[in-house]
């Protein structure tokens, strides 16, 4: 998955009075839109070093990342979507994160309790409003996703009604307040296709940060009527799929891939195992 950077660890200690050198990769964003150089690679510092605003990310090992608005410089830009394409991938991995924190950074500019301008906060990453001491954290929203698997061992797949993703997924969705996530899976199913489950087997979690999610992946099994009825406002599509089948997941960069991924090859069966 697209977090998987080894050697790479990513180190996201606050560090808000560290200063940018030589080397470090400059983001910013706009429109969903990777701002890159002209030649399409990241900025450096020293493409930049006029700029006077940083906001210090995170680190890589030796790399360093942060975010100023470098819109006024001669720019190229590419969509935010194809990061998880993106070699070598813990640059990507970097960019996407660095979209997480930007969209949370732009979204959050007024104490929406008193509404002055908030302030970067000087220990911990938090905007903290001097006037009222409200803090707000990032955005991280709960959210699962789950490969459903019938007696007869196929799977159950979908297509989203909205949105521009038209490939095939799971089902999925957000954590709702006063719930498990285990629940959440449990709703969500029943919701968007009328069907119970049981047998949930956690698998994996992914940070997502096009959506500002924490996603969290399980493996679960139909319990009982297997008929589908699906919701036609989430979902334009979904049916069992058999194994060996060609379903275009867009590769194993996100936690949908790899899931479908070990169904197609049979791997799920290494770890999870169907009820009687």
């Amino acid at each position: 998955m697209i977090q998987d950077i080894y050697p790479y660890i990513m180190m996201n200690h606050y560090h808000p009075h560290q200063k940018p050198k030589k080397g470090d990769k400059i983001f910013y964003f706009e429109d969903n839109q990777v701002i890159t150089k002209p030649d399409g690679r990241f900025f450096q510092y020293e493409d930049c070093i006029e700029n006077e605003s940083y906001i210090y990310l995170f680190s890589m090992g030796t790399h360093h990342f942060f975010l100023s608005d470098i819109r006024s410089l001669q720019h190229s830009s590419f969509s935010a979507r194809q990061l998880r394409y993106y070699e070598p991938q813990f640059l990507g991995f970097a960019a996407l994160t660095a979209l997480h924190l930007f969209h949370w950074y732009t979204e959050n500019k007024y104490c929406g309790k008193c509404g002055h301008l908030f302030e970067l906060d000087q220990k911990e990453r938090a905007l903290h409003c001097p006037y009222c001491q409200n803090i707000v954290y990032p955005k991280i929203s709960p959210a699962m996703i789950v490969a459903i698997l019938n007696q007869k061992g196929q799977l159950l797949v979908t297509k989203y009604a909205q949105g521009d993703y038209q490939k095939y997924a799971l089902i999925a969705g957000y954590a709702e307040i006063g719930e498990t996530i285990e629940q959440t899976v449990l709703r969500e199913v029943q919701e968007e296709t009328g069907l119970k489950v049981k047998n949930l087997h956690y698998y994996k979690s992914q940070p997502w940060g096009f959506s500002s999610s924490l996603l969290f992946g399980f493996f679960a099994q139909v319990d009982g009527d297997e008929t589908i009825h699906m919701d036609q406002q989430e979902l334009r599509l979904a049916r069992w799929a058999n194994p060996h089948e060609d379903l275009d997941t867009n590769g194993v960069a996100s936690l949908t891939g790899e899931m479908i991924e070990l169904f197609l090859t049979g791997r799920y069966k290494d770890f999870y195992t169907l009820e009687k």
